[in-house]
């Protein structure tokens, strides 16, 4: 009976490792999912920002000078 055990105490390491592994992989996966929704987030953003015109987006990075003096 001890070839017996021995088996039964293998497949449940094996099983437990096989846990570990299912749990790191679900991590891996939320984070990639928490990772393209942000990124939809920004591109909405930055999509929305663009449907205002390219009028405002240029006086945002390029502001007209003061010609006051």
């Amino acid at each position: 009976m001890g070839d017996l055990e021995e088996v039964q105490e293998q497949m449940k390491a094996d099983m437990s490792a096989l846990k570990e592994q299912m749990t790191s992989m679900m991590n891996t996966i939320l984070g990639m999912k928490q990772q393209m929704e942000s990124n939809l987030a920004t591109a909405a953003a930055v999509s929305s920002v663009a449907k205002v015109g390219p009028t405002l987006l240029t006086a945002v990075h390029h502001p007209i000078p003061n010609m006051v003096g």
